[in-house]
């Protein structure tokens, strides 16, 4: 009986519905119930009975759950106190100077912020900057590190930089995001290149995703969507999306942290298309440094609270 499953079983007990319970924990439905399965044939009870649209829990299950509870909360505790160890209390109270791409400076220190400010991370001046200033500051020693995103096949392209160290601590899928209303023209939940070319597309302005598009809609078979907007205005583009006048991007790493508004689907792309978050260092950084130590310990923080999503997207 592995913790992992009781953390699935205490899930699908607070949700009282699998589907629900797989979209929190980031594994398919289908392998949700093959777990439960195995569960109760380890254990010889049914843990579940269904109750009109959803379930509920048998006594057996009732049972379970006070175990499993306790069981949890002893696992946790342990990480904890093991995270904690981790990323702080920190060296010193230096400001660290982190350079990081746009979309960096949001999906972390904007989606995290909370995190970042509960573990002291939140003790750095920010410098947004493009990948190859980046580059450049760590080339002329103004920075030893930055927190960048990269296409998963532009990654090769930093060999050109033998002095250069590129660490992953975050995968991600791109999806689109589109209105309830266009759910029906996609029952399996997947979009393609083509069939966005019918749809109008507003779209965040950051050169990681201008490149992706750029190249999604080259080739003499597929034909650009109709773009209504292509800007920063982060606001907009969900507005557009909710009023059923446009469909984004998004990411799986962003749909984890923010569900989405009601009225919303998210659609996957086929073929899938991926990109990384990590940390472009000096090969030469010293492990004494704050630099550093900020890189570890923000490692440490995405390891431990965002397991869920690591387990499912691994680096």
């Amino acid at each position: 009986m592995r913790i992992e499953v009781l953390e699935y079983f205490l899930e699908i007990a607070e949700c009282r519905s699998f589907s629900q319970a797989s979209s929190n924990l980031f594994i398919s439905q289908q392998g949700l119930s093959k777990a439960m399965r195995a569960l109760e044939s380890e254990l010889g009870v049914v843990l579940f009975r269904k109750k009109g649209r959803g379930i509920e829990l048998t006594e057996e299950g009732s049972i379970l759950k006070s175990h499993a509870t306790e069981i949890v909360r002893q696992n946790d505790r342990a990480r904890e106190r093991f995270f904690k160890m981790q990323v702080g209390p920190s060296a010193t109270d230096a400001t660290v100077n982190v350079f990081a791409t746009s979309y960096v400076c949001n999906a972390i220190f904007n989606l995290l912020d909370e995190e970042l400010g509960e573990h002291g991370l939140d003790n750095c001046s920010v410098s947004e900057c493009e990948l190859n200033e980046i580059i450049a500051a760590i080339e002329c020693g103004e920075t030893n590190f930055g927190l960048v995103n990269i296409l998963q096949e532009d990654v090769a392209e930093l060999d050109a930089f033998p002095y250069l160290t590129f660490t992953p601590f975050l995968t991600m899928r791109i999806t689109v995001k589109a209105p309830k209303s266009l759910a029906p023209q996609f029952p399996d939940g997947q979009i393609t290149p083509r069939q966005m070319s019918d749809l109008s597309l507003a779209y965040f302005n950051e050169p990681v995703l201008n490149k992706f598009v750029k190249r999604a809609f080259q080739g003499p078979d597929r034909e650009a969507p109709t773009i209504v907007l292509h800007s920063t205005n982060i606001e907009r583009i969900n507005s557009l999306v909710r009023n059923s006048k446009a469909v984004t991007f998004s990411d799986t790493f962003t749909q984890s942290v923010r569900k989405e508004a009601e009225g919303i689907i998210s659609l996957d792309l086929n073929p899938p298309h991926w990109f990384f978050v990590g940390v472009l260092e000096n090969t030469g950084l010293q492990k004494s440094s704050d630099q550093y130590g900020y890189v570890q310990r923000l490692r440490a923080l995405i390891r431990y609270k965002h397991r869920h999503y690591l387990g499912k997207y691994a680096v």
